[in-house]
């Protein structure tokens, strides 16, 4: 199947037909603006051309200027043209009517380059969609007033504490002495000379200086 790249650009005036009263009028309005959008980015080529040719022959800059700007305006439009298509026609016509009243907005604000044609059929686009949505929002559906909305920052509790291990008894029959760790596990020696336990590591007894046997 071949692709028309000029069917994809321009969206088809006819509606659908499961659309509801006010979505189908505002994607009337909506293909009205893509068309004045094409319109006015063939006008302003022409500006463009006949500015440009006669600020370059007259050596004249303001309409050298004017047409450049022209070109600039030309591919601005077309570009909202194209994109409105893709984002509000599109959308309406595969049911988000919400994305496309907010996309709508955009292409409001560059419709100002069209002489504010495109923007005109955009509001009324806006408009329809608006009234659309409100119609079908659930039975006493009210959003809440501006400023009656407080957000509760979140309060800070501190962790509790981690409980310390109760130390186990040693077996019945089994002296106390003979845990050779304490707390953290460490290997522990016995002093020959003074009876005192050191850390294994240690070369020599800090109780008396005596060295480390074996």
């Amino acid at each position: 199947m071949s692709s028309n790249p000029m069917g994809s650009m321009f969206a088809p005036a006819a509606t659908p037909p499961w659309l509801p009263r006010e979505v189908a009028e505002g994607r009337r309005f909506a293909w009205w603006g893509q068309m004045m959008f094409f319109i006015m980015a063939a006008f302003w080529l022409i500006i463009g051309i006949v500015l440009v040719t006669l600020g370059t022959v007259h050596s004249n800059t303001g309409q050298l200027v004017t047409g450049i700007f022209g070109f600039f305006a030309m591919a601005i439009c077309f570009v909202a043209a194209v994109f409105e298509k893709k984002t509000v026609i599109d959308a309406i016509d595969q049911g988000r009517f919400h994305d496309a009243k907010n996309d709508s907005i955009i292409w409001i604000l560059f419709g100002l380059f069209g002489f504010v044609l495109p923007s005109l059929f955009l509001i009324l686009t806006y408009a329809k969609l608006g009234d659309s949505l409100a119609q079908q929002a659930p039975p006493g559906y009210s959003p809440y007033a501006p400023g009656t909305v407080t957000v509760q920052q979140p309060q800070y509790v501190p962790p509790p504490a981690p409980v310390q291990p109760m130390p186990q008894a040693p077996p019945p029959g089994q002296p106390a002495q003979a845990q050779a760790y304490h707390g953290h596990q460490t290997p522990m020696v016995r002093c020959k000379n003074c009876n005192v336990q050191y850390p294994q590591f240690m070369h020599s007894c800090p109780n008396c200086g005596a060295p480390k046997e074996g």
